[in-house]
């Protein structure tokens, strides 16, 4: 990183985090255990842990062009990192909301389907539908999940952004199908509230 001298004063220059795949490799070989030793004390969950690192190294990898760093990587890391954790948790606090606001909306579903939700982990639903979708879908819905606008990820995955929405448009629809056709018995209720359920 280079400097300059105003008025006896170093004024830091920006420089681009990672120059190339060499750059990048050295960053997670250097900075994964550390990242994984916070990550594991504040959420408590060790598999939680891992990927959240690993996504937070994907999303340096994919947005590597334009992040910029003005003082040590580490302090980069770990506000990225801190930043992860705080949405880990954000996250975890909105699934419970979903439950608590199923459970409040009887009178638009049947009791059946909200016992349905607290058994089946919601994540794992949608993972195992999330599998029959095409690669492109999958991987838009993992960055719009990872707060990734339609033009970002139109720049990581090489498409148009009008392609991204139209695909991000097919694919809600496709989940919505999905969803019905594994628990036909509540079709009315998933129709009323699948939109809400659905990560956007």
């Amino acid at each position: 990183m280079t400097t300059n001298h105003i008025a006896g004063r170093k004024i830091m220059k920006s420089t681009l985090l990672i120059k190339d795949i060499t750059d990048f490799e050295m960053l997670v070989n250097t900075h994964t255990d550390k990242l994984m030793q916070t990550a594991f004390l504040k959420i408590g969950n060790l598999q939680d842990a891992e990927d959240l690192v690993q996504d937070l190294f994907v999303n340096l990898w994919i947005k590597r062009e334009t992040i910029y760093l003005y003082g040590p990587v580490s302090n980069y890391l770990y506000v990225a990192l801190r930043n992860k954790i705080m949405d880990y948790f954000t996250k975890a606090k909105l699934r419970q909301d979903v439950m608590n606001r199923l459970a409040l909306n009887l009178e638009v579903m049947d009791l059946s389907l909200v016992n349905l939700f607290i058994e089946k982990d919601l994540n794992t639903l949608f993972s195992e539908i999330l599998s029959e979708l095409p690669a492109h879908m999958q991987n838009i819905f993992k960055l719009r999940n990872e707060d990734f606008t339609l033009k970002e990820i139109a720049v990581a995955l090489g498409l148009a952004e009008q392609t991204v929405k139209g695909y991000s448009a097919e694919m809600h629809r496709r989940i919505k199908a999905m969803l019905i056709e594994r628990h036909p018995e509540f079709a009315r209720s998933l129709t009323a509230l699948v939109s809400f359920l659905l990560i956007k």
